[in-house]
């Protein structure tokens, strides 16, 4: 066992001690154990009506009504948005899977312009060796260190996540860790926001502080105000209700569109029967090639108008998903800028760089979860105080080219560069053990040069010694010693 680490907490289990549907305090909790307090349910309860219910009017009080308090009823309108919005859906992958592409890496404490103590780095190594055991159990609802970045993210867009995260006991080179095995989701039903403004675990009509080192909360404000009001989705919520009445509109344009208009002309005199025949007998021609009248009804078939590709409802859901993008990316979808106009190539280079700060801050925000809380927890639990706690860091991948690599020899004339630090940046794996590398075959290179030079050095002075003249020896001795 290491030097001033914790002997392990006790009571560390995975037992599930709460009612089904009910966020309540395991009895270790309140004891320093670290037994799991929620209970995963089976099915949680869905409250909102179906898509085609939602109206303006609705989406309207939904909105207000979680400022009061009801972020279920919020978060629920936002999971029905990105199960119906593909647009939307396909934003939040994106910019998601933009941010766990990115490289993990645990920096360990120091103070500004100081190099880190041992104390320190040996701190780093003990949280990055919990990271790096995280081992959720296969079949269950669990988190590695990948997916429980994936559901802290969700928070970015939905404004609140919660976690719970389930302990265990590592054996290690340098002795026992504890760390997380996994994070779990929390429904938002299972916490709330009490009197004081703190969000804590509902525990019947109160609400419970969140017990040390079980959850991390990941709070999200695309303005400032309130959490409970200024979810990034927020500003959507009206697009996409217009869109769900536009794609009725456009789906039903769709099924008479191109369709030949059908107009029958009866005779005067006949029974009403007769007419309801006629006009059923219309209707139903739309899904057939035949049809049978009675005798004296003539039938046209004219043409439909063609009014062009573009119709009010297609523009409404076009420019619905527009400012989908525009929102959570910064990107219009535009693709026919015009480079006279500070456009093409230029315009995209803009869009790509406010997607990549958009990536940047969505980062930033998780890496502040994970530092400001899971890391504490792990050296607190492990040393007893979270003093030089190691920080979490997500790097984007760097795109050396042609540019970095002639920026980077013109810089080796200059001073000694870290040649690790120059195969990460290329990517570039260190050479094994009798591999051939470039140091040798410049070495090589530079062998075979001067074998060369000395080969021509001695047929040089082999042709001096058949010269006879004195002269010209001397001449040919003075040109050879020049070239030298």
């Amino acid at each position: 066992m290491q030097t001033g680490r914790a002997a392990p907490v006790a009571g560390l289990c995975q037992a599930d001690v709460a009612t089904p549907g009910m966020a309540l305090y395991a009895a270790s909790a309140t004891t320093g154990g670290l037994a799991r307090i929620l209970r995963p349910a089976a099915a949680l309860r869905w409250s909102l009506p179906m898509v085609a219910s939602m109206t303006p009017q609705r989406v309207e009080m939904i909105l207000r009504g979680a400022t009061a308090g009801d972020h279920v009823s919020q978060w629920e309108l936002f999971d029905l948005m990105l199960e119906t919005w593909p647009e939307l859906a396909a934003c939040q992958a994106e910019l998601t899977e933009g941010v766990l592409s990115r490289k993990t890496g645990i920096e360990p404490y120091a103070e500004e312009g100081e190099a880190p103590t041992a104390s320190a780095l040996d701190k780093q190594r003990t949280a990055a060796a919990a990271l790096r055991r995280m081992m959720p159990f296969p079949g269950a609802d669990e988190n590695g260190l990948e997916d429980t970045l994936r559901d802290l993210l969700d928070g970015w867009f939905r404004g609140v996540v919660v976690l719970e995260t389930l302990w265990q006991t590592s054996l290690t080179a340098a002795g026992p860790v504890i760390g997380p095995r996994g994070t779990c989701w929390a429904h938002p039903s299972y916490y709330a926001w009490g009197d004081s403004g703190r969000m804590g675990l509902r525990v019947g009509a109160t609400v419970a502080p969140f017990p040390p080192h079980r959850f991390l909360a990941g709070i999200h404000k695309a303005r400032s105000g309130s959490p409970l009001g200024t979810a990034i989705l927020r500003p959507l919520a009206w697009w996409w209700c217009a869109a769900n009445f536009a794609s009725d509109w456009l789906l039903n344009l769709a099924q008479i569109f191109g369709l030949p208009f059908r107009w029958a002309n009866h005779d005067p005199n006949a029974s009403q029967e007769t007419v309801d025949a006629i006009c059923n007998m219309l209707q139903n021609m739309g899904s057939a090639g035949w049809a049978a009248f009675p005798a004296g009804t003539t039938l046209e078939l004219k043409d439909a108008g063609k009014s062009g590709d573009a119709s009010p409802q297609g523009d409404l859901l076009d420019r619905a998903d527009r400012y989908a993008r525009t929102l959570i990316l910064g990107q219009t979808l535009s693709g026919g800028q015009d480079s006279s106009k500070g456009g093409g190539k230029a315009f995209g280079s803009v869009e790509a760089d406010v997607k990549t700060a958009r990536m940047d801050a969505a980062a930033k925000y998780v890496c502040g979860v994970i530092s400001g809380q899971l890391l504490p927890s792990i050296i607190a639990l492990n040393y007893g105080t979270p003093d030089e706690c190691p920080e979490f860091t997500l790097s984007a991948a760097i795109k050396a080219g042609a540019d970095e690599a002639n920026r980077d020899v013109a810089l080796a004339a200059l001073m000694p560069l870290s040649i690790p630090a120059l195969r990460a940046k290329y990517d570039l794996p260190e050479p094994g053990a009798g591999e051939e590398s470039t140091t040798r075959h410049t070495a090589k290179t530079e062998d075979r040069r001067q074998e060369q030079a000395t080969d021509s050095l001695a047929a040089k002075l082999a042709s001096l010694n058949e010269i006879r003249d004195e002269a010209v020896f001397a001449k040919a001795l003075s040109d050879l010693i020049e070239t030298l």
